[in-house]
């Protein structure tokens, strides 16, 4: 079911377009990768939907209502975590924590609960020691555990990973990835391989216009390489047949998957098995290399900027 749907959104700031008859459809208990390049019009998207700013034409649905700037009442259903969270420094994380519950209208018979409820989530490891001591990723926890209180709907983050060193990034995306099937995330980010590891679907916009949108298993098998993936346990062996006794090999690299290899203008796959069972050689795998998100982002900005 869908649950956050934009129709044909306009927004002004003066003369500039930022968003374009822009569409999106999220639907229920997905991770939705929202990516663009920074002033793509991301940004402008979340503030429109927060009705943190006006825009000049189009409509929001969320949970198949029309939004009214005269009625707010949705948000109580809507988290919002940005991408630097900004809390007192001489408060302490469960403090953070009670103040929030309090603010949200949570029950005082309920607070306690669902406070040490959302630390065990997100996996707080020092709620009570002041936020002024917390790393960076700590307070990415600390808002995502906040939003997570009113046990919203939709949650809705602004490159959450952005200042985050590769470590808490990635604790940061096994944390999202597992709270698909508690909420639906909606997820902004420029970092690709993010989005690639942890986004269900995904929507490009370039430009305040919608230019892809998709599954990300179905779009990262759509697009295609020349290149080949040999897996298999004599790597050592394949790659020095390959390199030289395969003409048609054009160039040949060992990677963390096993041997990628392209082929030269009207090779074939069956050359390749032919080879193998030349030498007979025997790999577990042989398939086409799928892009990555960041080899489909290129490639349709790319198009999409020639027209």
């Amino acid at each position: 079911m869908s649950l956050l749907k934009i129709e044909n959104l306009n927004k002004f700031y003066g003369t500039f377009k930022a968003l374009d008859n822009f569409e999106l459809n999220v639907v229920e208990n997905q991770v939705y990768g929202f990516i663009g390049r920074n002033g793509a019009g991301k940004t402008t998207t979340l503030n429109a939907v927060m009705q943190f700013i006006d825009f000049d034409s189009g409509t929001i649905y969320f949970d198949g209502k029309p939004l009214n700037k005269d009625d707010v009442s949705y948000k109580e259903f809507i988290a919002f975590v940005p991408d630097v969270p900004s809390f007192p420094s001489y408060l302490k994380g469960r403090e953070v924590l009670a103040l929030t519950a309090d603010f949200i209208g949570i029950e005082a018979s309920e607070r306690n609960k669902r406070i040490k409820e959302v630390i065990e989530r997100t996996d707080i490891k020092y709620p009570n020691k002041k936020v002024g001591q917390y790393s960076r990723g700590m307070r990415q926890r600390l808002a995502i555990a906040s939003a997570l209180l009113k046990k919203p709907k939709l949650l809705i983050m602004d490159e959450p990973t952005s200042a985050l060193d590769p470590l808490g990034r990635k604790e940061l995306l096994d944390l999202i990835r597992s709270l698909k099937s508690e909420t639906t995330i909606l997820y902004s980010t420029h970092i690709l391989g993010d989005a690639q590891g942890v986004c269900d679907k995904i929507g490009l916009i370039e430009n305040g216009r919608l230019v892809l949108e998709g599954d990300m298993d179905e779009i990262l098998r759509s697009k295609v390489t020349n290149a080949y993936v040999v897996e298999c346990e004599r790597l050592d062996e394949v790659y020095k047949l390959l390199s030289q006794h395969a003409p048609f090999v054009d160039t040949i690299e060992k990677t963390q998957r096993g041997i990628t290899f392209t082929l030269k203008e009207n090779a074939k796959q069956r050359d390749i098995y032919r080879l193998f069972s030349t030498y007979d050689v025997h790999i577990d795998k042989l398939y086409k290399q799928s892009q990555s998100l960041e080899d489909v982002f290129v490639e349709v900005l790319n198009n999409e900027n020639s027209v």
